[in-house]
């Protein structure tokens, strides 16, 4: 894909309300159609994506703990810090996530973020068709600060170095994601839900951890 071939328009359903919000596939793709020159700030991106902007940052660390299949050491920490770092800002009310002036300054080039949203766009208008607006109060401004701190407390748990405990924190955070882009008030309720079970399974699998390794200590140690 070259700068001057168009990227895919996202597809709607038919008969779409055209004066509905703005899905998240078609934000996308307005942003990376209307990029002005070859190269863009993050800066310029943050502010472009608005009040969606935690959302998105948040699913796209999200997404790749969410897969229940193996992960090499390290691999959720990884993750798991800069989780962290925005659940926090989220949590104490930012309404845009914040980065340090020198990282704001970056660019990325028009071709490589034509490329990235190319990417993106099938699965996530595969996902939206499961969400539509509703139950707002799980998606407004003080609900977000609550879901800051439950993506908080999940961001800990996930970087914890505990084997098979980066899939269930990273699968509810995924889906609250996915409802707070497209104002879900279900599908965040769904993510809390997991979320519950998520913290009883990985405390599980702590609290036995930490038991094994000091039956192992106290079998071998003097």
């Amino acid at each position: 894909m070259t700068d001057d071939m168009p990227l895919p328009g996202p597809r709607h359903a038919a008969g779409e309300d055209a004066a509905a919000e703005e899905r998240t596939s078609a934000l996308l793709h307005r942003i990376a159609m209307d990029m002005p020159s070859d190269r863009v700030a993050l800066g310029a991106l943050v502010e472009a994506l608005g009040d969606r902007g935690f959302a998105i940052v948040l699913l796209v660390l999200a997404v790749p703990n969410s897969l229940p299949i193996p992960s090499p050491p390290g691999f959720s920490t990884v993750f798991g810090v800069p989780l962290a770092f925005f659940s926090a800002q989220m949590m104490l009310g930012r309404a845009s996530p914040w980065l340090p002036q020198r990282m704001l300054r970056r660019t990325v080039s028009r071709r490589d973020f034509r490329l990235m949203v190319a990417k993106i766009l099938p699965w996530l208008e595969r996902l939206e068709r499961y969400c539509r607006p509703r139950g707002r109060a799980l998606t407004g401004r003080t609900a977000e600060r609550f879901l800051g701190a439950v993506y908080l407390l999940l961001s800990v748990l996930l970087a914890l170095p505990i084997p098979g405990g980066n899939f269930p924190p990273g699968l509810s955070m995924t889906i609250m994601s996915l409802g707070l882009l497209e104002k879900d008030g279900r599908m965040v309720g769904i993510g809390l839900a997991v979320a519950a079970v998520a913290t009883a399974v990985v405390s599980f699998i702590a609290v036995v951890s930490f038991h094994l390794i000091v039956g192992l200590l106290q079998r071998f140690l003097p």
